[in-house]
């Protein structure tokens, strides 16, 4: 079994094998900051998967396999890290560590729109097209993302979004008003039951249990 842990190694070595240079277990060891013994513990393990040659007290090579499955790695660690650092703004360290955590998760299909519409994204900034510099502007104005009524506090305000009831109280809410864009105002949240709340200009009081299908972008 190919395990997270396996194809960080994969990365690793991949990466030094593309510069040219021969690894061993002690570099290994110190480019990633880890016991030579748990290196060699792993190490036996990718031989046993057919992911890697190790001569003995020598040099690591990857095999075929084993070089293909890094490069996949790696790529998909590129994607990600171009994602969150390219399209939303986050600065290269977390970029990459993000980009760590989430490239074992990936299957080939994501994989592979994810580098299209990164490279889509890229093209576009080379030709400077104005979405473009609207899309950047609108992630650095950010957006007030929805919230349900039940955590709603006194004086706040919002319109509805949606609600997340099942069919029959769902029914219900929408019966009573609670449609998307209707405006609401919570008047007193002092209870931890209930909250007392204004719904287009109505005063009703509604269960918390219920408030929390409920769901708002303030204003």
């Amino acid at each position: 079994m190919i395990t997270a842990r396996i194809e960080d190694y994969l990365e690793e070595i991949f990466l030094i094998e593309s510069t040219g240079r021969d690894i061993t277990v002690t570099d290994l060891a110190e480019r990633m900051g880890i016991t030579k013994g748990t290196v060699t513990a792993t190490v036996q393990k990718m031989v046993e998967a057919g992911m890697l040659n190790h001569e003995r007290y020598g040099t690591l090579y990857l095999t075929v396999e084993g070089r293909r499955k890094g490069l996949m790695v790696h790529r998909r660690h590129q994607g990600l890290h171009a994602f969150f650092h390219e399209l939303l703004g986050v600065d290269r360290e977390r970029s990459s560590e993000m980009a760590c955590g989430m490239e074992h998760y990936m299957d080939t299909v994501t994989d592979k729109r994810l580098y299209s519409m990164v490279d889509f994204f890229r093209r576009a900034q080379v030709n400077r097209e104005a979405w473009v510099s609207d899309l950047l502007a609108a992630m650095e104005d950010g957006v007030i993302l929805p919230y349900p009524l039940s955590l709603a506090e006194s004086g706040q305000k919002g319109v509805v979004t949606h609600l997340s009831a099942e069919e029959k109280l769902r029914r219900r809410l929408q019966g009573d008003g609670f449609t998307s864009g209707a405006a609401i105002v919570c008047l007193d949240s002092a209870s931890p039951n209930s909250l007392k709340i204004s719904l287009a200009g109505a005063e009703r009081t509604i269960p918390r249990s219920e408030a929390a299908a409920v769901w708002l972008k303030l204003n």
